[in-house]
């Protein structure tokens, strides 16, 4: 997930019944529905672009393998990957979701920030907050936020990013939570937005976990990512959407 967040298990993900283990010479990788460009791109209910499609592309072509996108609800997360039904999932952190994973080094940069409309007043902190209504995403758990406000954070939840977004450009709250990839974008397509980035509070890379009980064995998706690394084929892929 692109924003420092632990995921809830209301969280509003498409279940994909019925899916199973990896089959010969392929690769399942989670995809996340709630996420926005940069981030993923879905088309007819499938991951058709963005940072995980392109990664995971790239990921299961050096692996000799053939990508796979398994969309799933939040209570399928863990047991998906626990169990091996999904060999990993990417831009997320440890601490997002439950279970023990392997985990690739840190890979995509991003921060945790809020926007703020034009004509909002700056916010020095988080505590200017304060009972002031901030877009979220249902089902996200800004830790951070809540940690400084208490019952005096006021959420007004979108079903997902590109609707919390939305929200904030129609003049439904003034402040919303957002990755800086995320806002970055949305100004490279919309250079008009009368929006702004007003305040980072915490910058991150996030990584892959990959399931223990995976088909593919993570010294060899290890290997795979070390060499993406080495050859830029990371940064390319990031440089895709700056």
């Amino acid at each position: 997930m692109p924003l420092r967040l632990r995921l809830l298990s209301s969280a509003p993900w498409l279940l994909c019944a019925g899916a199973a283990l990896a089959g010969p010479g392929e690769l399942v990788m989670l995809a996340p529905v709630d996420q926005a460009m940069p981030i993923a791109r879905f088309q007819n209910g499938a991951v058709a672009g963005g940072i995980v499609k392109d990664f995971g592309d790239a990921l299961a072509q050096r692996l000799g393998r053939r990508a796979v996108y398994l969309n799933a609800d939040i209570p399928d997360v863990t047991p998906a990957l626990s169990s091996g039904r999904a060999d990993g999932m990417c831009y997320v952190l440890p601490f997002w979701i439950d279970g023990d994973y392997h985990w690739s080094p840190p890979l995509f940069p991003d921060a945790e920030m809020l926007a703020a409309r034009h004509d909002m007043p700056h916010l020095r902190s988080l505590k200017d907050l304060r009972d002031k209504p901030v877009g979220t995403v249902a089902g996200y758990r800004y830790h951070r936020v809540e940690q400084v406000l208490g019952s005096r954070f006021r959420r007004v939840d979108a079903a997902n990013m590109e609707a919390n977004i939305q929200q904030m450009v129609s003049g439904k709250v003034p402040y919303t939570m957002i990755s800086e990839a995320t806002l970055n974008y949305q100004h490279r397509l919309h250079p008009g937005m009368q929006v702004r980035a007003d305040l980072v509070f915490s910058a991150y890379k996030a990584q892959c976990a990959f399931s223990p009980k995976s088909e593919v064995p993570f010294s060899e998706v290890s290997r795979a990512i070390d060499a993406l690394i080495k050859d830029g084929s990371i940064d390319q892929i990031l440089a895709r959407y700056r």
